[in-house]
């Protein structure tokens, strides 16, 4: 039986601030945002420090820790528990209202809606098909002689093209695009934007398609009955067997640009063009979907308030912010429960938890 090695204590002892320094990311005194003008020394090995300290347009200060390799696996659980916490707050009843008012009256003219995006595309000369062309394709192999091909494909016409914008490899190469920032710049705001991206669209398509189990909507380009029937709790085998006459409530393309977008814009306040832009490029995929048949117009509400969210909850989660006392300026040393930080230990044969505490 494996031996559990229950908790390895690592207290860090720094003798002086000096020492704590050499062996842990820089604190404030040390890294500050651009806008202070300050700038970082280096470190020991002659590189710069790891940049964690930002100070928002708003004055506030936030700490973004270096984010752990796919940790933000390990956070999905924690943020479907605090959804609910997040989103039914006093202050958030009147979107609730939106959400469910909107959902109902986007319902009710659901295929005049439909109709009259298919007519405009017509209209403009756009393909209504979504079709992709293959650039290549990396054979996965698994079990006795079965495979899986990973295809990496690229939209073929305009409305593909709009309709890729919700495509899960265009979310995994934004995250990818930040991560490599953070890596090569040492900048933690990068590395946790894409930690944070990735925690809140793994996080949301879980939920989405908890839902679309439960509610059993039909896609607009299966149906054969106005606004599409809907099936609640529908037989799961059957479910698997004709996905798209039971998938379509919520969208998981729009709530998935939801996150990513809101992520990007919570971390990166200064740059303000991020939600126009990334709103604007959300209503072509809208579009894009109704003009392809994909999903009906009240598919959408509830799916951008998911997104929004879970974008949210990863961000709250990813970044600590920076107390300054309001006499001298200088940042305010954090709770001791604020120091403590629980990772997995051990190996294949030892394995536990460890637990660390930083003077």
């Amino acid at each position: 039986m494996s031996r559990i090695l229950f908790l390895t204590a690592g207290l860090t002892l720094g003798l002086s601030s000096a020492q704590a320094r050499a062996t842990t990311e820089p604190v404030t005194a040390q890294v500050a945002a651009p806008d202070s003008g300050r700038v970082a020394a280096p470190d020991t090995t002659g590189r710069a420090p790891r940049r964690s300290e930002y100070t928002m347009p708003s004055g506030e200060t936030y700490h973004y820790a270096r984010p752990k390799p796919l940790r933000f696996l390990l956070n999905i659980p924690r943020d479907v528990v605090a959804y609910p916490k997040f989103a039914f707050q006093k202050k958030n009843l009147p979107m609730i209202g939106g959400v469910v008012a909107s959902t109902v009256l986007l319902y009710a003219f659901d295929q005049q809606i439909l109709d009259g995006a298919k007519q405009l595309g017509r209209h403009m000369h756009l393909s209504s098909a979504s079709t992709q062309t293959t650039l290549f394709d990396v054979p996965v192999r698994y079990g006795s002689g079965k495979q899986l091909d990973l295809e990496f494909n690229y939209p073929s016409n305009l409305n593909s093209a709009m309709y890729f914008l919700g495509d899960g490899w265009t979310h995994l190469s934004i995250a990818g695009s930040f991560w490599a920032y953070g890596l090569l710049g040492r900048d933690n705001r990068a590395s946790q934007t894409a930690s944070q991206i990735m925690e809140a669209v793994y996080t949301n398509g879980l939920v989405v398609q908890v839902l679309k189990h439960m509610t059993g909507r039909e896609s607009p380009y299966t149906t054969t009955y106005p606004r599409g029937k809907i099936r609640l709790f529908p037989n799961q085998k059957t479910y698997s067997q004709h996905v798209p006459n039971y998938d379509a409530y919520p969208s998981g393309h729009l709530s998935t640009a939801m996150a990513t977008v809101t992520v990007i814009a919570e971390n990166y306040p200064e740059y303000r063009f991020v939600r126009p832009v990334g709103y604007s490029l959300m209503g072509l995929l809208s579009y894009a979907m109704l003009n392809n048949g994909v999903h009906w117009a009240s598919d959408y509400p509830l799916a951008l308030a998911l997104g929004y969210g879970f974008g949210k909850i990863a961000v709250m989660h990813g970044r600590s912010q920076v107390k300054h006392d309001q006499a001298t300026g200088l940042a305010l040393p954090q709770p001791w429960y604020q120091k403590v930080r629980v990772a997995p230990a051990g190996g294949l044969s030892n394995y536990g938890l460890s637990l660390n505490y930083q003077w």
